[in-house]
């Protein structure tokens, strides 16, 4: 039996981005037409037919049960890429737990990848088991709070009383990870809290978003086109194509409703005229953001 989570001090109704997929039931009826490329292969992936790369789910909440996932990619005819929290009261906070969390899901055909909540995760683990990892992947709803809580912007009781000073302060969290973190997917890129939500093309500046793209490129990290919250919107994905940036697909399911269905992924893939040549490719041994960034950090020490 998996020990249940209990969350950080700060972290406030932490669990409001899972409440979302509560709801996605109704999405598995829309998901019909993929069942009729469903691989017997688990370990290929399949291809859509109007587009020429294969769809995989990198985020997906499912190392409690690894052979749902398993299962459930396999049927779907989606690779998924497991996720599990770093931070303390989850499942994986040291190198113990990493090497435990590695060794189960190596079992099944997944991409093993981990999403930190905090800034300045890596340190509570070693390179060498890190490298093992396929991919990190990462978002900017945990922000740091004047008093050192953290808080969960994605919550159904967050509020913003300033849009102006919240915007200034998430911008400069978001490249805070970019330029920070070692990384190599950026996750629910461009969210707003549901309050100012509604002003997404006047808050999400030409220059913001021009700022973001040109940092992920520099320093190869994909957007993640986010199934749950419909996030980033087309003129975001248009620009950062044509900076070179590239994408993933990420359901952020948790349990499993709404893994590997990439509705709105695979429409907005559509309408920005996305290719194989624009998608996340998982980076060989030596190349993978982990290890540029202890590399990098023992060339400078």
């Amino acid at each position: 039996m998996v020990k249940k989570a209990q969350y950080p001090i700060g972290f406030a109704n932490s669990l409001s981005r899972r409440d979302l997929l509560k709801k996605a039931a109704i999405g598995a009826a829309v998901f019909g037409g993929m069942s009729d490329y469903v691989l017997a292969d688990s370990d290929s992936v399949a291809k859509p037919p109007e587009y020429d790369f294969p769809v995989v789910d990198y985020h997906v909440h499912l190392y409690h049960d690894p052979q749902k996932a398993a299962d459930l990619s396999k049927s779907r005819g989606v690779k998924f890429g497991i996720v599990e929290h770093t931070e303390r009261g989850y499942n994986v906070e040291d190198d113990t737990a990493l090497k435990k969390y590695i060794e189960t899901l190596k079992k099944y055909p997944v991409y093993i990848g981990l999403q930190p909540l905090h800034v300045g995760w890596s340190k509570n683990f070693s390179v060498e088991l890190l490298s093992q990892l396929d991919y990190v992947l990462m978002d900017a709803l945990t922000m740091p709070q004047e008093d050192r809580s953290w808080r969960a912007i994605d919550s159904s009781n967050f509020r913003v009383n300033d849009k102006e000073s919240f915007m200034k302060k998430y911008v400069d969290f978001n490249m805070q990870i970019l330029t920070t973190e070692p990384i190599d997917i950026f996750g629910w890129t461009t969210f707003l809290p549901k309050d100012i939500a509604e002003d997404y093309d006047a808050l999400w500046t030409d220059d913001i978003m021009r700022m973001m793209i040109d940092t992920a490129v520099k320093k190869d990290i994909a957007f993640e086109i986010n199934e749950s919250a419909k996030v980033p919107k087309l003129k975001f994905v248009k620009m950062a194509k044509e900076a070179g940036a590239k994408f993933t697909f990420g359901s952020d399911s948790h349990q499993g409703i709404q893994a590997g269905i990439m509705t709105y992924g695979l429409e907005l893939a559509k309408q920005a005229g996305l290719t194989k040549e624009d998608m996340f490719v998982l980076k060989p041994d030596g190349k993978k953001a982990v290890q540029r960034f202890f590399k990098k950090k023992e060339e400078t020490s």
